[in-house]
């Protein structure tokens, strides 16, 4: 009786660290909403300067990070509003403004909105582009009580040229030299200004990035050549696992010259 009784509590001893280990494998599930809109400081494609049309956008959505292009700060051209603190106070989310260059009597930049606690922000200045300088907006962002990311707001340069395709592969790359010393999981959206099979683009998958596939529906610029230049990557970790579950973009064809992005992420951690 005695070694039934003591094969009976080992039994059971086996089956709680069994559980144990079990519970302790399991991993938790969050769903996050990222989205991505060159505003065009306000302006519209009917050349009316009206940020609310941005802002009621942004806020219908209801993103939980959301990466902004194309942003004045008290500039003369958009009445001097501070527009980044205007987009969040309407959207109830903080804001973050990142200052290009003094232009038009105020600053002209690019600005990130979050719904979620922001840890830490580092503005990262990024290599000239041919016609305006460029920096990056990357926060550490408690997306769960146990879970953080890095988010990363980039509009690369514009110009078309063989020295544009240049300059926003070594932006790309000085990007990538200050994300490879953080050990986090990490998302990049905003206006990359160039397409998928672009080096850039190709670059950041060689370094493991994963590339979310819009579909047939993937022209985000509306001006009068229609492109694809807006996209949302991301990089996991061996703790943290983005899936992509959706991505759209958005049919607003008055508010920018750009269509808003939406993509429905699962980060599994």
């Amino acid at each position: 009786m005695k070694e039934d009784a003591m094969k009976r509590i080992m039994l059971i001893v086996l089956c709680v660290c069994m559980f144990a280990c079990y519970a302790c494998e399991q991993k938790q599930i969050t769903n996050l909403k990222i989205m991505s809109y060159n505003i065009r400081h306000g302006e519209g494609m009917d050349n009316v300067l009206d940020l609310s049309r941005a802002a009621r956008v942004i806020k219908e959505q209801a993103p939980d990070l959301c990466g902004l292009q194309e942003v004045d700060n008290s500039c003369l051209r958009s009445n001097k509003l501070e527009q980044t603190d205007y987009l969040a106070k309407k959207t109830n989310m903080i804001g973050t403004f990142g200052k290009f260059m003094d232009f038009d009597g105020g600053e002209y930049g690019m600005a990130t909105l979050s719904a979620k606690p922001i840890i830490s922000t580092k503005r990262l200045q990024l290599p000239d582009g041919i016609a305006e300088p460029r920096s990056a907006i990357i926060h550490e962002v408690q997306i769960a009580k146990a879970c953080t990311i890095v988010f990363v707001n980039v509009h690369f340069d514009w110009m078309e040229s063989d020295e544009g395709v240049s300059s926003r592969l070594n932006q790309a790359k000085v990007l990538m030299q200050y994300l490879d010393t953080i050990n986090k999981a990490v998302i990049i959206t905003g206006d990359f200004n160039c397409s998928p099979a672009s080096p850039t683009m190709k670059y950041f998958n060689e370094q493991g990035f994963e590339f979310i596939n819009k579909g047939d529906d993937n022209l985000s610029f509306q001006g009068e050549t229609k492109v694809e230049l807006d996209h949302v990557i991301f990089r996991n970790t061996n703790d943290i696992k983005i899936k992509a579950i959706s991505i759209d973009l958005l049919k607003e064809p008055i508010v920018s010259d750009h269509r808003p992005l939406v993509a429905e992420l699962e980060v599994i951690y």
